[in-house]
């Protein structure tokens, strides 16, 4: 490693960004924050609350980790190849994010033992092509294509190289690689749903009571206009809807899955450790590239486990556990370190782009 690594230097922390404008200031945080946020609401719907008591904060911040929410993108898809028969309360039961009083549960089960407490179900059994969900996905696809193509070119020695992803990144390209999440949606692009709507019963029910309500066929449910077509004749039982994980095409998704987790996490290893055998980083480059390389292969090893093991609930089995809160915690924190240090590095550069490059390096290399 050290004789591979012929020149390593990082730039020490300067203050660059005394000449921004305000309304630049606007446009930056607008370009920063952009992908974080959408990429994350777009990723879970609101949860649907079954217990009378309300997740705490704590309880909360890890669904918005994004390895949470490729998981989802992940189970949903893995739920579609092994449905034997998909429809309305399939799609409403795999896409809700329930809350009960032990906690979140996304289990196979809850798609039938959550039916009695169902206001709405989705007009079909994908998704409608006039729908909000399909233009959430068009853009954040659209994000995708760019992060992954930015990055490429920034890695390649073409002409096209300028146009790519800057190395010496600006407080408005921190969270663009998080785009790359837009591609992996795909997977599931066409089952993901908010059209649907989940009411608690007026003396509230435990995960008890709902299994209680479950089984009991004549039990009156709190249903309006989006069950009157519904066959209401019997509870459908898990293993009569769902193939095995064992089915070889989920073993297939599984794999091809993870492939786009593993590709973005070479081309930060490409950054970290390029092939010309010299390494520079300003501290917003640095800790972005820490991030991602912490998100990234802690999402492979985490989502390979649970994989592999063939879980299939749409929560991460660990989503309650104190060391992936930590994981949750140092990444948040990651995070807010990387906007506080880009603020103080990001300059324009010559040619009109963003960068925490000193000025000592000069605008030809930062580009």
């Amino acid at each position: 490693m050290a004789e591979y690594v012929k020149d390593y230097q990082i730039f020490p922390l300067m203050h660059q960004s005394g000449h921004i404008t305000f309304t630049e200031w606007c446009s930056l945080f607008t370009l920063c924050l952009a992908p974080l946020v959408a990429h994350i609401a777009a990723g879970f719907p609101q949860p649907s609350y079954l217990s009378a008591r309300h997740p705490k904060w704590h309880e909360r911040i890890a669904l918005y980790n994004p390895t949470s929410i490729l998981w989802r993108y992940a189970v949903i898809a893995d739920r579609r190849i092994r449905a034997k028969a998909w429809d309305r309360k399939d799609m409403a039961g795999t896409n809700a994010l329930f809350w009960t009083s032990q906690g979140w549960d996304g289990s196979e089960e809850m798609i039938t033992l959550s039916m009695p407490h169902c206001v709405h179900l989705p007009p079909y059994s994908r998704i409608n092509f006039y729908s909000v969900e399909f233009l959430k996905t068009a853009i954040v696809t659209l994000q995708g294509i760019q992060a992954i193509v930015a990055i490429g070119l920034a890695l390649g020695n073409g002409s096209h190289r300028h146009d790519g992803f800057l190395t010496f990144m600006g407080v408005d390209l921190i969270f663009f690689p998080l785009a790359y999440t837009g591609l992996v949606r795909l997977f599931c692009a066409f089952w993901l749903t908010d059209e649907f709507a989940y009411s608690i019963s007026q003396n509230g029910s435990n995960g008890s009571e709902l299994r209680a309500i479950a089984t009991k066929v004549d039990e009156r449910r709190i249903s309006l206009d989006g069950l009157l077509h519904e066959d209401l004749s019997a509870p459908v039982v898990k293993e009569d809807r769902f193939l095995p994980t064992s089915y070889w095409a989920s073993r297939v998704f599984r794999v091809v899955f993870l492939l786009p987790t593993l590709l973005l996490l070479v081309m930060c290893l490409t950054f970290i450790i390029p092939f010309d055998g010299s390494v520079r980083f300003t501290i917003t480059a640095l800790l972005g590239a820490l991030f991602y390389f912490l998100f990234l292969s802690a999402t492979l090893i985490i989502c390979g486990y649970y994989l592999a093991r063939g879980h299939t609930s749409t929560t991460l089995p660990c989503l309650a556990s104190r060391w992936y809160g930590a994981y949750t915690g140092i990444l948040t924190g990651m995070a807010l370190a990387i906007i506080v240090v880009s603020c103080i590095e990001t300059r324009r550069m010559t040619c009109g782009r963003w960068t925490s490059a000193p000025y000592s390096l000069g605008d030809f290399d930062a580009c």
